[in-house]
């Protein structure tokens, strides 16, 4: 970003060299550098924009968003007509987790200057975020318009083709990027999450994961997708150790303690306990009656199962929603306490207001259907609180072989996302919790919760719908045993998969026989 910028007044010729050393510093990410240098500057020209503008992206550079929103506010109020201005009030807001505000702000930016490509590319990364692939696409058409060959826009726009469905577009935008430049690694990314890499990629990516100048997390990225194509190739000694380095350096950069979640776990277990349970639990018994909720852990064939249920006329499929966890984070500020500790202060008025806030969340996508789907996975772990909420809600617990989750788990890059999965210990802690949590649940609400066993409807396709619907409170609809048509938007990493006919599986991890039996010991499995 230039500190000169054309609406804003000149600064004195010494003043104007502090700001580009400044300048220079933050170009660097060397935010300590520029420190000093701005802080002359704003001794010798306190206020003036450009230098503001220049403290705004060091704060943000910092970590330190609430400053950067406030001075990009600051500044978008004394220039309201300057798109770039609301582009990086845009970008701060987002980072924020403003989405609405940020989503507002990019617009503005595009109404100011349509060939803003920054704003364009900026309101697609938010709206896709927010989960509106058809609205982001267009966002990302707009940017291509003024730059066809701006490459981020090229990328996720395949992204949000993926997302609508249209698999053949998606993977020929992947592949045009590839012909101009081999080494992207987000295209082969891309690729791998479309399950459209070929035999004859293999080479390419072998090349390029070799190559010592790729960045660490470009390293990583490449890592999973290279492990992959190895363990296609049956090379499984090769993956196996190519899918441990990634992890190993995906694992040093997320913070996870899984003994914190297990505490977490058995605080929220003793919480819910049936001596803390009221009578008035049980009024409106069929408050929520057509919400259906989808738990269990990553990689069990929940995709699947919501996309069987979206198939169903009478469904509307919310995806991962994450409103439970929303509504409590927001109770727990209330109160002044966190979730679980006022748990048992709550009654039964309290809980009827939680779920209404819940339904009315809801009615806003639903579209009126009888029946909801929300595929938040870990509200395994708010199952209590869902049964005061929403009684009459339906709950179905996704499982597959553990080791078979586990492994396909850990041969996932999540991205910023299921911080658990990159390590076997973390790995069977979290595993072990879900499970315990739901033997729980199941034993206090007994017939209230369905387990939909992914292996179980592979080998009886029919049978299995059928008992899933049932559970739902819906009848059988031949619709949903041709899932794969269902025109929806899919935002999970099963997104390409579940476009496909219903396919056998394969038992990969037994493949690589006592290579993976740490993750069996972290699991408590045997061979």
């Amino acid at each position: 970003m230039n500190a000169a910028h054309s609406a804003f007044p000149p600064l004195p010729p010494n003043v104007a060299a502090l700001a580009q050393r400044a300048q220079r510093a933050i170009e660097r990410a060397a935010w300590n550098e520029a420190v000093a240098p701005l802080n002359e500057a704003l001794q010798a020209q306190p206020g003036h924009p450009a230098l503001l503008q220049l403290s705004a992206v060091l704060e943000r550079g910092r970590g330190n968003v609430a400053n950067a929103v406030a001075l990009f506010g600051h500044l978008h109020r004394q220039f309201p007509h300057d798109a770039a201005l609301a582009n990086h009030l845009g970008a701060a807001l987002a980072e924020a987790g403003q989405s609405e505000a940020a989503i507002a702000a990019f617009r503005h930016a595009l109404d100011l200057d349509s060939n803003s490509i920054g704003a364009a590319y900026n309101l697609g990364r938010a709206l896709d975020l927010r989960g509106e692939a058809a609205a982001a696409l267009a966002a990302f058409d707009q940017a291509l318009r003024v730059d066809p060959r701006h490459r981020p826009s090229r990328i996720l726009r395949a992204e949000c083709l993926k997302q609508l469905g249209r698999l053949r577009e998606a993977e020929d935008a992947l592949r045009a990027v590839l012909r101009e430049a081999p080494d992207t690694v987000a295209a082969w990314v891309g690729l791998a999450n479309l399950r459209a890499l070929a035999p004859g990629d293999l080479d390419a990516v072998a090349r390029l994961y070799a190559d010592p100048h790729l960045h660490e997390a470009q390293r990583i990225d490449l890592g999973f997708v290279y492990g992959t194509m190895l363990e296609d190739a049956g090379r499984y000694a090769e993956a196996f150790a190519t899918l441990q380095a990634a992890n190993a350096a995906k694992r040093r950069r997320v913070r996870w303690n899984a003994a914190a979640v297990s505490a977490l776990i058995d605080d929220i277990l003793a919480a819910f306990a049936p001596s803390h349970e009221t009578e008035e639990e049980h009024d409106e018994a069929d408050r929520g009656a057509g919400a259906i909720f989808l738990v269990g852990m990553p990689r069990s064939g929940s995709t699947l199962a919501e996309q069987i249920l979206a198939a169903h006329p009478e469904v509307a499929s919310g995806g991962e929603r994450e409103d439970v966890a929303r509504i409590l984070q927001e109770e727990s500020r209330r109160r002044g306490r966190r979730f679980p500790t006022w748990v048992g202060e709550a009654n039964a008025a309290d809980w009827r207001r939680l779920g209404e806030e819940y339904l009315r969340r809801c009615a806003t996508w639903h579209g009126g259907r009888a029946h909801f789907t929300d595929k938040t996975l870990t509200n395994w772990q708010t199952l209590g609180a869902i049964r005061r909420m929403l009684p009459g809600a339906r709950i179905v617990h996704c499982v597959r072989d553990p080791l078979e989750t586990a492994w396909s788990c850990y041969k996932h890059h999540f991205g910023e996302a299921q911080f658990f999965a990159y390590d076997f210990a973390d790995l069977g802690a979290f595993s072990r919790d879900c499970a315990r949590a739901m033997r729980t649940w199941d034993a206090r609400h007994p017939g209230w919760i369905h387990t939909h066993a992914h292996e179980a409807l592979l080998a009886q396709p029919e049978a299995r719908t059928s008992a899933l619907l049932d559970a739902c409170g819906l009848d059988f609809d031949a619709a949903c045993l041709n899932f794969h048509e269902v025109r929806r938007e899919v935002h999970t990493a099963s997104a390409a998969q579940v476009r496909r006919p219903l396919q056998r599986g394969v038992a990969l991890a037994e493949r690589y026989g006592t290579l993976l039996d740490p993750l069996r010991r972290a699991l408590g499995v045997t061979a």
